[in-house]
């Protein structure tokens, strides 16, 4: 039975392209299947948005950046409060006007970091909700958000009041307020295998792990590997962790010797400096990824899902230099599933890097794990499948 055609698919996700990337796969599927899909996201994010096919309701953001320091569950909570005073004075202003009468959606796709504005509008237009997980997923037995904050931490105290506040506008029953901050909803999609996940064996029907979200077609890029023999080293911060240069530096440092060939990308706007320029280092701006893990032993990362999943994806061991404590349990996962390694950020020198680094492409054990857990990545069905449960939903609606 084919899904009704013409089904309108609302996604609301946090501005950052490790949040937002995943989803694109799975809008060209809807997209292909004859659905609309509509982004309420920055305007930076206009063009990705319309090569996926999608349409986009834009507003303005006065998120701050994680920025370079230390990161901590409280400095966290503050930014959740900056994603709290977007979605009330912003996000939901936006997509207020951007979706009136016949335009609105018949399904609202969202995950957590939106899920005050993904609710309360699903309340106001009366149509069904799909979570989604860019990262580890929670349930009734395992909680993300109980391995990164302190319950007792004042600023999680206050980030909680803050939004029973704004739930109060739109629920005035307190029992109900509580129910709407659940970190699940009665459909999710996990974009990741079901492996990775701690405590998966207790993930019920109301999650379906997709594995990966990855493109079918790499996007093409002007990257060629330096030669059949030459080890290639994979190094990257992500978009929201990429303001640590030192780390750049360390890992510039750790391969100094030249055995490696190394290629960095630093984020938009970003150079190396010309101190640390050698011919074993090849620094970009910008470079996607899935053009060059095919050829490299191993990445070196901040954490992030995305760049986990894609190394895994290829069969390649991962070392973690984490920069919030949501990396640090991710570095975690990866150290308990013999994948991957966890360093430190503030306590690791060039030599230990080094040594890890060898430590991992060099052994097989590792090898034969981290490839167990690539064929479960390939075997989850992907964003094909994840469009399978968006339009099962959307044949369920009224």
């Amino acid at each position: 039975m084919s899904a009704p055609a013409g089904g309108h698919v609302a996604v609301f996700v946090l501005p950052d392209y490790g949040h937002v990337n995943p989803t694109f796969e799975i809008t060209r599927h809807l997209v292909e299947r004859g659905h609309r899909v509509t982004y309420v996201l920055t305007e930076d994010y206009r063009p990705a948005v319309a090569a996926a096919g999608a349409g986009l309701v834009a507003y303005d953001t006065a998120r701050r950046r994680l920025g370079a320091g230390h990161v901590d569950a409280d400095r966290i909570s503050e930014l959740g409060l900056d994603i709290l005073a977007d979605t009330t004075a912003r996000v939901l202003p936006a997509a207020r006007a951007g979706f009136t009468g016949a335009d609105r959606p018949d399904l609202i796709l969202y995950e957590f970091e939106s899920f005050v504005a993904a609710r309360i509008l699903a309340r106001e237009w009366g149509c069904p909700t799909l979570q989604f997980f860019p990262y580890l997923a929670s349930n009734d037995q395992y909680s993300l958000h109980a391995e990164i904050f302190d319950p007792d931490s004042p600023a999680v105290h206050h980030g909680v009041e803050e939004i029973l506040r704004v739930l109060a506008t739109v629920e005035p029953d307190p029992a109900a307020q509580w129910a709407m901050m659940a970190p699940f909803d009665e459909r999710n999609l996990a974009l990741l295998p079901q492996a990775l996940q701690p405590r998966g064996e207790t993930f019920d029907e109301r999650f379906t792990f997709v594995g990966h979200c990855l493109p079918q077609r790499p996007p093409a890029a002007a990257w060629e590997p330096p030669g059949p023999d030459v080890s290639v080293a994979l190094v990257s911060m992500g978009t929201e962790s990429n303001d640590r240069d030192s780390v750049f530096r360390l890992c510039a440092d750790a391969f100094s010797d030249k055995d490696w060939h190394v290629v960095m990308t630093l984020g938009r706007g970003k150079t190396l400096g010309a101190d640390l320029a050698a011919v074993n280092i090849e620094a970009h701006e910008w470079l996607p990824h899935l053009a060059v893990l095919p050829h490299a032993a191993v990445l070196v990362c901040h954490g992030g899902m995305g760049s986990i999943l894609e190394a895994l994806y290829f069969g390649r061991p991962v070392v973690v230099v984490p920069h919030t404590p949501e990396h640090v349990v991710n570095g975690r996962r990866l150290a308990e599933l013999g994948v991957g390694r966890m360093l430190p950020s503030g306590d690791v020198d060039p030599g230990t890097l080094r040594a890890v680094v060898d430590e991992l492409a060099g052994d097989p054990a590792t090898m034969i794990r981290v490839g167990r857990l690539s064929e479960q990545i390939r075997a989850g069905g992907g964003a094909a499948r994840a469009a399978d449960v968006v339009e099962h939903l959307l044949r369920a609606r009224p």
